[in-house]
């Protein structure tokens, strides 16, 4: 039995769902919705770790303490507090419980999305650290003391990372999430769609590197961080006048377009179970950026942290709807 503790870091951290996330796919390998429970590991712990610094996140990782915890905006307490465990253990057991399919709305409307699976040969280990990483952290991390398991290098961003007692492997899993959302919401990459977008930073680069990487093209729309231009899109830049498949913006920036927004910052949301459904599945007013989160979550999870058993994982749709579910729970 393998123990996992999973952090979720950055500044801000207080927002975020991720640690949501990786509980739902944890439970859903556990078969918890059927009554069943068969996974090879468990999650010991779930934590956000206020970090401006990468060095602080690894910290956590290490020594399994904090020295400056945050209150969890989901409940309002800090996320290691008996009461916010059990509270969430409930929540995710409902969801799963609850929620044993895709609602039509969120159902694929394209081909089966391609889902990127990860190397076998990562070394395991019966304790290990999985971390999630958002701004500022993405770009500090070195390329020298790190294993990669994608084709990332270069980028200048990392936002997922394990470490087995032994090593550090990292993945850049933004960008191919991205990815994943266009195929389920219907865009083929094979038709070498353009993407405009708005930003620079990590998150930014890795979309433009998995894009390009899939044939893809792209529009840079400006941003207060420039999207350097010799970066392994290059070639897929066009200025061609033509409707983008879709527009994402990084910097919240109300962007008025022609077809569909997605802004990758998720924003409170708010009203029952299928009033978040009802709003996750208006993809024509806008994407919303909880899409993008799970997405690429799931593809930490299948290039990264259990790269064994992809087949095994829930697919987009049914992971947005339970999460929509817990968030619902808390309000």
């Amino acid at each position: 039995m393998v123990a996992v503790r999973y952090g979720s870091a950055g500044n801000p951290i207080a927002h975020s769902l991720s640690p949501v996330l990786a509980r739902l796919v944890m439970a859903h390998i556990a078969g918890e919705g059927d009554g069943k429970k068969s996974a090879d590991m468990q999650m010991k712990r779930v934590m956000i770790i206020p970090a401006s610094k990468v060095e602080d996140a690894l910290a956590w990782a290490y020594v399994d303490t904090l020295p400056n915890p945050v209150d969890w905006q989901l409940t309002g307490a800090a996320i290691d507090r008996f009461a916010t465990t059990y509270r969430l253990d409930k929540a995710i057991e409902e969801a799963t419980a609850e929620v044993l399919e895709c609602p039509p709305e969120l159902a694929q409307k394209g081909e089966i999305p391609h889902l990127p699976v990860g190397p076998d040969g990562i070394p395991g280990s019966p304790e290990e650290v999985w971390l999630s990483l958002t701004s500022p952290l993405k770009h500090q991390l070195g390329s020298a003391s790190l294993r990669r398991v994608d084709d990332s290098k270069g980028i200048e961003s990392i936002n997922s990372l394990r470490w087995n007692n032994r090593e550090w492997w990292a993945a850049s899993t933004d960008g191919p999430g991205l990815v994943l959302v266009a195929e389920h919401i219907g865009i083929n990459m094979e038709d070498s769609p353009v993407l405009d977008m708005r930003g620079g930073g990590g998150a930014a680069r890795s979309v433009a590197w998995a894009w390009s990487a899939e044939g893809g093209r792209l529009r840079w729309l400006g941003g207060r961080r420039e999207l350097r231009e010799d970066g392994p899109w290059e070639a897929s830049v066009v200025d061609e006048d033509v409707t983008p498949a879709l527009t994402v913006d990084f910097e919240d920036q109300g962007l008025e377009v022609e077809g569909l927004l997605m802004n990758a910052k998720y924003a409170p949301m708010t009203g029952n179970y299928a009033a978040r459904i009802e709003k996750l599945a208006d993809i024509e007013s806008s994407i919303d950026g909880r899409w993008m989160l799970a997405a690429q979550h799931l593809i930490s999870w299948s290039t990264l942290w259990r790269p064994d058993i992809p087949h095994e994982l829930p697919d987009l749709g049914l992971l947005l709807a339970r999460l929509a579910h817990v968030e619902a729970s808390f309000e």
